[in-house]
């Protein structure tokens, strides 16, 4: 690995080396893929599901992987687009008599091949014939890949976005076409917990229990702890473990905070780092997202910034409504404390979690809070 490289990545996936834990989530998608059940992963936002998914595709042969973001997306149409163009490109090889092949299974979309201007690598566009229906090419996709000698898993991320289409028969559209294959499989991710759980445990939803859940947590503190000294050493830079810790508990154990806090220390490119060191590196980020917190604070009523920072403050709130919580922060009517609470869940600016409710941005939190100790 060049020599150059910060190996705490804040983006994408680069192989183990650089890939932490997990391994009873990825025990259990094993078990969960070889014995045909489809699953549900839900998590908070950046707690690492996308990176867990390409990391367990990555170390399979016994099916072919195809991983299928739908962020973006935003209607039937476009969903369907993407999810043909992803499968087409991952469970084959782009090449002209390839393209012919699957241009004869799924007879309602174009094919075309070409090569990338900048890489001169190949690549391939899909579109919908003229006057075509938008759902036959599922159709015809999935019983093209049900006839392949090998088994198929897909994963859809960020699946909520499914609920924010205009056509509402998509769920059971999806619905429809799952119960019916047995050579594709499904990982359904998403990071929007209570859409997610609104989708798949909902009894009058149409994927109701019709997945094995998993639920995403932060990863251990002693198998991130050993990780983090693992790059540091092999990067000749000297960290103590309760240096360590210490950020690992600032950033609550969450993914993306650690992945963040670890990578701006380890590109400081110290031989020895020190608790000032640490502390400079997270008043320095608190510093320079101030402004963008300050804007964020100021879209929000009084009475939800209020409600905010009272749990900023305490870290955890297990019981916002109670009488003793409210005093404490000089809140006002628990009718209006109510409302407030659920505006900031419905913005995911608060979570539920096992002990309360916290700030799922870690860093707002600490900089609302005022302070950059754990």
């Amino acid at each position: 690995m060049d020599e150059g490289f910060n190996p705490f990545l804040l983006q994408g996936y680069e192989g183990p080396d650089t890939f932490c834990d997990r391994a009873t989530e990825l025990a259990f998608l094993k078990d969960a893929m070889a014995n045909q059940r489809n699953v549900s992963l839900i998590s908070l936002r950046r707690l690492g599901k996308t990176a867990l998914v390409r990391h367990f595709f990555a170390g399979q042969r016994r099916f072919t992987p195809v991983f299928v973001d739908l962020y973006r997306t935003v209607d039937q149409q476009d969903m369907v687009l993407r999810i043909v163009r992803e499968t087409v490109a991952q469970v084959g090889k782009p090449s002209g008599a390839w393209l012919r092949e699957v241009g004869q299974a799924i007879r309602s979309m174009e094919f075309s091949l070409h090569l990338d201007a900048i890489t001169g690598l190949p690549e391939f566009g899909v579109s919908a014939r003229p006057g075509e229906p938008k759902t036959p090419p599922l159709d015809e996709l999935f019983r093209f890949l049900e006839h392949r000698k090998k088994r198929v898993v897909i994963a859809l991320d960020e699946f909520q976005q499914v609920v924010e289409y205009p056509e509402r028969n998509t769920e059971a559209l999806l619905r429809e076409h799952v119960q019916k294959l047995r050579n594709v499989q499904f990982i359904f991710s998403g990071s929007d917990r209570r859409m997610m759980q609104a989708i798949f445990a909902h009894g009058k939803r149409p994927f109701y229990q019709t997945t094995e859940p998993l639920y995403l947590g932060p990863i251990p503190a002693g198998e991130y702890t050993a990780f983090i000294l693992r790059h540091f050493a092999k990067g000749k830079r000297r960290i103590s473990e309760a240096l360590v810790k210490q950020g690992l508990g600032w950033c609550r154990g969450h993914t993306y905070y650690v992945q963040y806090l670890f990578n701006r220390l380890y590109g400081l490119a110290l031989r020895h780092y020190e608790a000032r060191d640490l502390a400079a590196v997270q008043t320095s980020i608190l510093k320079e997202r101030a402004p963008e917190y300050m804007t964020l604070k100021r879209l929000l009523s009084p009475n939800q910034a209020v409600l905010l920072e009272a749990i900023a403050k305490e870290g955890v709130v297990a019981k916002p409504l109670a009488m003793a919580f409210l005093r404490k922060h000089g809140l006002s009517a628990l009718s209006t404390v109510r409302q407030s609470l659920g505006v900031l869940l419905d913005k995911e600016l608060l979570h539920q979690a096992e002990d309360g409710y916290r700030l799922t941005d870690v860093f707002l939190g600490h900089w609302l809070a005022g302070t950059h100790e754990p």
